[in-house]
């Protein structure tokens, strides 16, 4: 499974700005990765890393603007199709083919 990431937080002022580079860098230390600007995922093995995780986002979290989450399975993840106008190649999304599990 996926859980997918979307936030909008402001960055009006300095402190919407910290609060938002806070938000993605505690994103990012706990291993998501990301896929557009605002959207970033995570591979969830089972329901009780994702209530962790949940917990964990949740306490993260700040006072102004959106985060949702979304959690889908590998295949649907696998079958996520980008769509570009640049010239170069699209990079492969990752997938659970590419994934080694210790």
């Amino acid at each position: 499974m996926r859980l997918l990431v979307f936030f909008d937080l402001p960055v009006d002022t300095s402190n919407d700005r910290k609060n938002y580079r806070k938000f993605r860098k505690f994103l990012i230390e706990n291993g998501y990765m990301m896929v557009q600007y605002s959207i970033y995922a995570k591979i969830i093995l089972n329901h009780s890393v994702l209530a962790y995780q949940k917990k964990k986002l949740m306490d993260q979290v700040p006072r102004k603007g959106t985060v949702d989450l979304l959690l889908i399975t590998e295949k649907q993840y696998a079958g996520m199709e980008r769509v570009t106008s640049m010239k170069k190649e699209a990079a492969q999304i990752a997938s659970v083919e590419r994934i080694i599990e210790l």
